[in-house]
């Protein structure tokens, strides 16, 4: 064999090798990213868990029943309370939104999700009348906002 064969095949044989070469690098990034996902969705459920467990305590519990009810019956300092729950549990919510484009769930699933809890939460007579007042006096960031309108107008 001359030479130039043995280029030829060392030429080839390089060729392959960068083609494997990318083969696993897009492999690796590909698991990267997977984890990636599945870690911010372990940050987002652990962002409800940590507002949920709030309520553990049950004074703040029946703040919060008493709250939905309705929310003008409570004093200055259970509005403040109550409203502070409320708003981390709109701030928790909003990152379904956040990860609608996610792989862990769809796009459709995610966005039904969001829409399902605040549903849920803001649908309580004081906590809608709370939501009125929150979003005159301080109010969400627009995308929020508009998602959490959505919501209810949904319900």
């Amino acid at each position: 064999m001359s030479l130039e064969q043995y280029a030829y095949i060392a030429e080839i044989v390089a060729s392959i090798a960068v083609v494997v070469s990318l083969v696993v690098v897009a492999l690796e990034i590909r698991k990267n990213t997977r984890q990636s996902e599945i870690a911010n969705w372990n940050a987002l459920v652990d962002r409800f868990n940590a507002v949920y467990l709030q309520t553990n305590d049950i004074q703040l519990a029946n703040l919060v029943a008493k709250g939905r009810e309705r929310y003008s019956d409570l004093t200055n300092g259970e509005k403040i309370s109550f409203g502070h729950y409320l708003e981390q549990l709109c701030i928790a919510n909003e990152g379904s939104l956040i990860m609608a484009e996610d792989v862990v769930h769809s796009r459709d699933e995610n966005l039904e999700l969001f829409r399902k809890h605040i549903g849920y939460h803001l649908g309580f007579k004081g906590s809608r009348e709370w939501y009125e007042e929150f979003s005159k006096v301080r109010g969400f960031p627009p995308k929020l906002a508009a998602a959490i309108n959505d919501a209810l107008e949904q319900r």
